[in-house]
């Protein structure tokens, strides 16, 4: 890969998981990333984007040399009590993709929903559960469920596409896409050329994945990257370097497929990180995560002669 293809990145959340996020980009960009991902955790979160709000956004990002990378916004699914199957908030969409599209990002990242919206428990707590299952009503409809969902993503790709976006969704153990084999079954069922995969291993290693198979059966539908480390039980997302991840596969599987573009560090169980669980900023110990997170890529990718910028 040429130098300067690759570049490092983060998502805004692991700095300050809610708004405001002007001071928090400010930081990020000091720890030498050039790309940065924004959020709207819900249709509620999308009226942090007023115009005003949008301009200084953009005028830290020109000041400080970073480029948007990715825009995190659910397809919004619901389900009723005594339902057969969830149903979906396209409208809601919408909304999310006008603030994409006036926030200037390229690439638009959604998890696929749990099915029948069905209360599971985070992944992180399966070593201390003495016991791990999920409910299930008689009522629920799979086949039709999972029908939703392909209809809900196929729209939800028309309408991305009408603002000039591609869709990039993020595998999440539990949830209907938790697998690359399931990545291609949902780009085979919406048709959808503009649909692809935020490639995180960190979320495929503990569902089963060897991650860098994931990278050459998808190719170039990986449309993003989300890089942390884990031990391969939990969706645990530490540093690089701390976990059983092989980082130097991944990049042969990304040269091999001639990705370019960023490579995102997500490290939200970093010491130090802004997380759902507290909400707090990110303390200074996280900043150094950062750094050393970069630094063990770069070295891993430069012995197979590959730069980070």
């Amino acid at each position: 890969m040429n130098s300067g293809s690759l570049f490092f990145g983060s998502p805004i959340w692991t700095f300050n998981w809610n708004p405001p996020y002007q001071e928090p980009l400010r930081r990020l960009a000091r720890t030498g990333c050039k790309g940065f991902e924004l959020t709207a955790w819900s249709v509620d979160m999308l009226s942090y984007y007023t115009p005003r709000t949008v301009h200084e956004l953009k005028e830290i990002a020109e000041g400080e040399g970073l480029v948007l990378t990715n825009f995190f916004f659910n397809l919004p699914f619901s389900h009723a009590a005594n339902a057969t199957v969830s149903t979906v908030d396209l409208d809601g969409y919408r909304r999310g993709m006008d603030v994409a599209a006036a926030i200037g990002t390229p690439i638009v990242t959604s998890m696929t929903p749990y099915p029948f919206q069905s209360e599971i428990k985070p992944i992180l707590q399966r070593p201390i559960s003495q016991e791990w299952g999920a409910a299930v009503e008689p009522q629920w409809n799979w086949t039709g469920e999972y029908d939703v969902v392909v209809e809900g993503f196929a729209q939800a790709c028309e309408i991305a596409a009408a603002a000039g976006l591609k869709v990039a969704i993020e595998p999440h153990p539990y949830r209907w896409v938790s697998s690359g084999q399931a990545m291609l079954r949902l780009i085979e069922r919406t048709g959808a050329a503009n649909l692809g995969l935020n490639f995180d291993p960190s979320h495929l290693f503990p569902a089963g994945d060897m991650p860098h198979y994931v990278v050459l059966a998808l190719g170039s539908r990986i449309f993003n990257t989300h890089f942390s480390d884990n031990e391969g039980h939990t969706n645990a997302h530490w540093r690089p370097g701390r976990g059983k991840i092989d980082w130097k596969a991944i990049f042969s599987a990304l040269l091999a497929i001639g990705y370019s573009g960023p490579i995102t560090l997500e490290l939200e169980d970093a010491p130090g990180a802004s997380h759902w669980t507290h909400f707090r900023e990110a303390t200074p110990e996280f900043d150094d995560e950062m750094r050393r997170g970069m630094a063990y890529l770069r070295a891993a990718a430069a012995e197979l002669e590959i730069t980070i910028s």
